[in-house]
């Protein structure tokens, strides 16, 4: 059995990269593959972000409004979660599909009709969005970030228990390509050996980090 941990950014378009790959990849396998995406709020990754949109991450007011909006984001995602797993999947990814507008903002009408799109209580949704047991869910998948050392997103932790009793887990930081996650979780070896065997690509060494976890 595999377990997949992906940390993303609810608005962010790498993460959705990374989500549909991921997704691929599950429906292209017979192996049994466990996954969860843990939303992760930190500075660095706010960073990561308005690096990526060609931001200036100097702007304090932008800097802060997008950290407000990120957390907003997150908050509602998780809500969406305590309605089922493939619903509050397909509401993660059509938010984010939603920020490849350059000028999208975060308001109560776009999380509305995202959560009538995936077929989500509305009512339910809005109860739950800013609610403590929503908050502390966040602060729980905070906590798992971590502890694992994640420090931005997209990043995929994978455990491959089906390797003997090992409990070392392979961290992929900035990871949004399918071939490289397919590597990671189709690999019939420990995280140890599969984290030798990609050390030796250099052109994945080249846009990621790659460490073993414990």
């Amino acid at each position: 059995m595999l377990e997949v941990f992906l940390f993303i950014n609810p608005i962010g378009q790498l993460c959705l990269r990374s989500e549909e790959a991921l997704l691929k990849i599950i429906g292209e396998t017979d192996a049994n593959i466990h996954f969860k995406f843990i939303p992760v709020l930190n500075l660095k990754n706010v960073e990561h972000y308005m690096q990526f949109q060609q931001q200036n991450s100097h702007d304090l007011n932008l800097r802060n409004h997008i950290f407000s909006t990120i957390y907003e984001a997150v908050l509602a995602y998780k809500a969406a979660t305590f309605q089922g797993g493939k619903k509050s999947q397909s509401f993660l990814m059509q938010l984010q599909q939603a920020f490849r507008e350059p000028d999208m903002e975060l308001n109560n009408e776009l999380v509305l009709t995202i959560a009538k799109r995936v077929g989500l209580d509305t009512e339910m949704l809005l109860e739950d969005w800013h609610s403590p047991l929503t908050k502390q869910a966040f602060d729980s998948d905070q906590q798992l970030s971590c502890e694992m050392n994640i420090q931005m997103t997209p990043s995929a932790v994978v455990f491959n228990y089906s390797k003997g009793e090992s409990e070392s887990g392979l961290l992929i930081e900035n990871c949004d390509s399918y071939e490289l996650l397919k590597q990671a979780c189709c690999a019939e070896t420990t995280p140890e050996q599969t984290f030798q065997a990609l050390q030796k690509q250099k052109s994945i060494l080249s846009r990621v980090a790659l460490h073993v976890i414990s």
